[in-house]
């Protein structure tokens, strides 16, 4: 019979329990969320689980960004096993480069004297700016109330990428709180244009929105 795969887990960290044998798996994921795209994975580790693997075979992996470019190769072993037993592997991949929101694949491909034999397909990950946040004028209301105590405004310093150019930004809940001094409203379509290329910061907006109505850190005394 073909070599199948079981399953694919991707995680921060895991490997061999050196006490079990058993294989260790943390902070499994299906989800990459962040403000700024591109970013870097710093660690990641793959388990994989194949069905009918009876004899030492050589693997490549393959990760696909969103437009289903290659963005990374990574080969690998697998010991045979006994007929009916399955071959677990982990793998390690470092500073994995995130350039794009989007669904990220991977391809997992038998290497053999004749080429490549393909095994499967799997979803990887998805890249996403953080959830949109939704506000009632209730809930605005509400927190404004408070805004002693709760956060109603943040500022914010942008590097833009490639440049030295810094904007500073000012994000309000709520209209009526004036601007500080230095700072520029935070873009209302959440764009902007440097040096004729147009930057969206849709994610830092989002990011920002999820402060509003916590608590202001509260300063130490000297």
């Amino acid at each position: 019979m073909a070599i199948s795969l079981n399953y694919f887990l991707i995680g921060e960290y895991g490997g061999v329990n050196p006490q079990t044998g058993k294989i260790d798996i943390g902070g499994v994921f299906d989800v990459v969320t962040s403000p700024v795209f591109p970013l870097n994975i710093p660690n990641l580790i793959g388990l994989m689980s194949f069905d009918e693997v009876n004899r030492d075979t050589l693997f490549e992996l393959r990760i696909n960004d969103p437009e289903d470019e290659i963005l990374a190769k990574l080969e690998f072993g697998v010991r045979g096993q006994i007929p009916g037993l399955s071959s677990k592997q982990v793998i390690a991949l470092e500073n994995l480069p995130v350039v794009k929101r989007g669904k990220y694949t991977a391809d997992i491909l038998e290497k053999n004297g004749a080429g490549y034999k393909f095994v499967k397909s799997v979803d990887f990950f998805t890249a996403m700016y953080p959830p949109k946040r939704r506000f009632t004028q209730e809930e605005i209301a509400n927190i404004m109330e408070n805004k002693e105590n709760l956060i109603v405004s943040v500022k914010t310093d942008y590097s833009i990428p490639g440049t030295d150019i810094v904007k500073k930004f000012q994000l309000n809940l709520d209209d009526s709180i004036p601007m500080e001094e230095g700072y520029e409203p935070f873009p209302s379509d959440d764009k902007i244009e440097i040096e004729g290329k147009i930057m969206d910061l849709e994610g830092i907006r989002r990011n920002i929105e999820w402060m509003f109505g916590q608590e202001k850190p509260k300063t130490s005394e000297e």
